[in-house]
């Protein structure tokens, strides 16, 4: 049995939104929804398909988590994946995820480092991104207490006391999202780390849905903005254990743009009868 709250005082307290390099100006790939079977000519494909690439592996199509090479952190990996399918512009998308196609290969490590990521993972997840749509949804006592949450432990009762509300007759549109936050926890406490990444990361797009259902003044901006905490959160949990092993841009881009070279030649050569 291993040490979580051992593992826990690594995670980092505070988890901020930082400028991002501008990865897309210098490898030119864009990171769209989906899987996709080949890359067009122009990149085109999710943030795993194009991080699978970059670290020199043969192109493969990403629709399930075990598509991805095995040096890819699980857990990490379908957060990045769920992050990837929230509705967003392709600019924000670009901006967000592009920064980790370097960072995925090389990041699995044990289970006990696994679950510290998700702890917080699924801690920031209450303490940043819930408070935004239970606020917009009128119940700021609830948000305010998300807001004080510091430890997975204390992220665990904030979602069950949520739990114990009765939102169906408060108004449904926010059942889903509790739903998904406490099956999160369930799957954290149950030690199944790659399900409780992505319940957390599905509570992100319930978030997205929440802000989109009530509207007003500055929704969609709260609405990206749940999702640069995502790409924050996520940044924070790859900083957790093992991390990948650097790579020259040059290397990088040599590989992706490889990639669409042959993306071209397939995109030109007749299907077979």
């Amino acid at each position: 049995m291993f040490n979580l709250r051992n593992l826990l005082s690594q995670i980092p307290s505070d988890v901020e939104v930082e400028p991002r390099f501008d990865f897309e100006r210098m490898l030119n790939w864009k990171i769209l929804r989906g899987s996709h079977e080949f890359p067009g000519p122009d990149g085109g494909t999710c943030v795993n398909e194009a991080a699978i690439v970059a670290a020199g592996y043969p192109y493969q199509p990403v629709r399930r988590i075990d598509d991805c090479p095995a040096s890819f952190s699980r857990p990490l990996a379908l957060y990045a994946m769920c992050l990837n399918e929230i509705i967003m512009s392709d600019q924000l998308r670009q901006e967000l995820l592009m920064p980790f196609v370097t960072r995925l290969a090389g990041s699995a490590d044990r289970p006990e480092v696994e679950m510290a990521r998700v702890a917080l993972i699924v801690q920031k997840t209450v303490a940043l991104i819930l408070p935004e749509a239970l606020e917009r949804a009128g119940y700021e006592w609830e948000a305010e207490r998300c807001r004080t949450v510091n430890t997975i432990e204390d992220a665990i009762v904030a979602v069950k006391h949520l739990c114990g509300r009765n939102w169906y007759a408060r108004g449904s549109h926010l059942v889903g999202l509790i739903n998904t936050i406490n099956l999160a926890v369930e799957d954290f406490v149950a030690h199944r780390a790659v399900d409780a990444a992505q319940y957390a990361g599905t509570a992100i797009t319930d978030v997205a849905d929440v802000i989109a259902s009530v509207g007003g003044d500055g929704a969609k901006r709260a609405a990206d903005n749940a999702c640069r905490q995502g790409s924050a959160i996520l940044d924070a949990a790859l900083k957790i254990g093992r991390q990948a092993n650097a790579l020259p841009t040059e290397v990088v881009a040599q590989r992706l743009q490889s990639v669409k070279r042959l993306a071209l030649v397939h995109q030109h050569t007749p299907s077979a009868a």
